[in-house]
């Protein structure tokens, strides 16, 4: 899901939890405050839906640079999406290391934290 916060995102999402069965998982992608998301979670945990919030930045910058992904929720859900948020971030390109990094599998230098 990514849609603009308040009432397309609460809509949308409540929708989908009439849809979806325990252990479907929702991503919002949108711009929505972080309370808003921990409320969210816990009201579709008490369905077993999962839930993440995964904000994006990289302002003007991120046509050239790639945008970075900002994700939040259950460690065991995240790591189950990895492989989603790793095809999705826009990786290392060109952009030299950061001096001194000694990390191989670093998701930050990625564009995913």
């Amino acid at each position: 899901v990514m849609l603009p916060s308040g009432a397309p995102t609460e809509d949308t999402i409540d929708t989908l939890s009439q849809l979806l069965d325990a252990d479907d998982i929702i991503i919002d992608g949108g711009n929505t405050f972080y309370k808003d998301d921990i409320r969210r979670s816990k009201a579709l945990a008490e369905k077993g839906i999962r839930y993440v919030d995964v904000g994006t930045s990289g302002g003007v910058w991120g046509l050239e640079r790639g945008y970075c992904m900002m994700i939040g929720g259950d460690t065991q859900v995240v790591k189950h999406l990895d492989p989603l948020f790793a095809a999705l971030a826009p990786g290392l390109g060109d952009i030299p290391r950061t001096k001194d990094r000694v990390s191989d599998n670093d998701r930050a230098e990625r564009g995913y934290i």
